[in-house]
């Protein structure tokens, strides 16, 4: 077998570039061992009406964290493997080291890549006051787990499985091989122990994660950090989760000392100035079942080449393109001598179709120069035919306004009764929309 040094990906053949990262000369040939072969042992089958219902209370655990208990859905799951992911140097140890002033639980952190002088001065700067802190400086897989064995505990850290290997395995640290034969190991020893282990794990320069898709298959759950390296905020978003939905978020901000839970979303990813303007307008997006308003930018501009330019930034580059040529099919509002440039504030990336309105009334102002309330709220999704759609979790996004300052939403016909206070329009084209603005 061929295995790539730079994201894992197998292949059966040598070649020069990887068909997976298209990296070049990065294939290096492993001979697979054969195993022997063990006698197979019987199972038990059972009706599905004998097993009895785990208390879902009793097969959690709490942290003090909400960002972190809405994104696991109301806890950790004892027994499960939940697999980290994200760049160095975006305080993947400060976040795995405050898991010991959220859970008062016993905790295992098993780092080779720092020292324990290193690990002792960052809990230090975090005020980690857990009598339950525990640091176990082994790279040895089976020497970690017979030491975990001696010292039971509800969670285990692994930081990272890049630098663990196995007696087992002839195979460099960090290989395919490697990695899958100690998630093996670490998923039984969670199963049979009923002991949470966190594996962190890198990314690959395009932003996947690196290794095989085994691996994303083999743990129970994959959380991955969305950031800007500019910004002071960090998202955590669930890829995979086997006990509760996925594209569930948890944000943080980053201060000085720690990451601290991001108690008013919603004030942050907007501009703080009250007055109106030409450029931008509010949507409410749906993080699964986290209403957070959003604010989207717009910049128009005559292009001084002869094909215009279409940029986004947190934006799918394509939503823009369908919004700009809807505009240009069914309105007087012609775009095809100029440059649309659009953004989501704050970094976070949505891909929702429910900012579409937003997206369209920001364009629009920013080519008529006409001013958007402030007040305003812009939520429904926009068809290849001019029409305006419906979107997921409607009455839960015009409820989310009504909570907070804003005094007008527009949102696509539909039958939903008008009870709230906040004044509602309903619209059913985009030529409607036009006349609101």
């Amino acid at each position: 077998m061929y295995y790539c040094k730079e994201c894992g990906n197998e292949s059966v053949k040598w070649q020069w570039q990887c068909s997976f990262c298209k990296s070049w000369n990065c294939l290096t040939e492993v001979k697979e061992q054969k195993k022997e072969s063990k006698w197979a042992k019987k199972g038990e089958v059972k009706n599905l009406s004998s097993i009895k219902e785990i208390q879902t209370a009793q097969s959690r655990i709490m942290t003090q964290s909400n960002e972190m208990n809405n994104l696991l859905w109301w806890g950790i799951v004892e027994g499960s493997v939940i697999l980290l992911s994200w760049e160095p140097g975006i305080w993947k140890s400060t976040l795995t080291l405050q898991f010991w002033n959220w859970i008062q639980e016993s905790i295992v952190y098993v780092s080779w890549e720092e020292t324990e002088n290193q690990l002792h001065d960052r809990a230090t700067r975090l005020n980690i006051n857990n009598d339950d802190l525990s640091i176990l400086a082994e790279n040895n897989i089976e020497n970690t787990l017979e030491t975990l064995k001696e010292n039971p505990s509800k969670i285990v850290i692994i930081d990272s499985i890049s630098v663990m290997h196995s007696q087992n395995c002839t195979w460099w640290s960090g290989s395919v091989s490697q990695v899958k034969y100690i998630t093996e190991l670490l998923v039984d020893f969670a199963k049979t122990t009923n002991t949470t282990i966190f594996i962190i794990w890198h990314i690959t320069k395009d932003w996947n994660l690196a290794g095989p898709k085994t691996l994303e298959h083999m743990v129970d759950t994959v959380l991955f950090f969305e950031w800007d390296k500019y910004d002071n905020l960090r998202i955590l978003r669930a890829l995979k989760n086997r006990f509760w939905a996925t594209s569930e978020i948890a944000i943080f901000k980053m201060l000085e000392e720690w990451l601290a839970d991001l108690k008013n979303p919603w004030l942050e990813f907007i501009n703080s100035h009250e007055s109106d303007s030409i450029w931008s307008s509010l949507s409410i997006t749906m993080e699964w079942t986290r209403p957070i308003v959003v604010e989207t930018e717009s910049l128009t501009n005559y292009t001084k080449f002869g094909y215009p330019k279409r940029s986004t930034r947190w934006i799918n580059a394509s939503k823009l393109d369908l919004i700009v040529a809807v505009l240009w099919k069914y309105t007087k509002i012609k775009l095809e001598s100029s440059d649309v440039y659009s953004n989501i504030s704050r970094g976070l990336k949505i891909d929702e179709p429910g900012i579409d309105l937003s997206l369209c009334a920001s364009i629009i102002s920013s080519k008529i120069n006409k001013v958007i309330p402030k007040n305003t709220i812009f939520i429904w999704e926009i068809s290849l035919t001019w029409n305006i759609r419906n979107v997921m979790n409607l009455e839960k996004r015009v409820k989310e306004a009504e909570k907070m300052w804003f005094q007008h939403i527009i949102i696509p016909k539909n039958n939903l009764k008008n009870t709230f206070k906040i004044k509602v329009t309903q619209v059913s084209n985009i030529k409607e929309l036009i006349s609101l603005i």
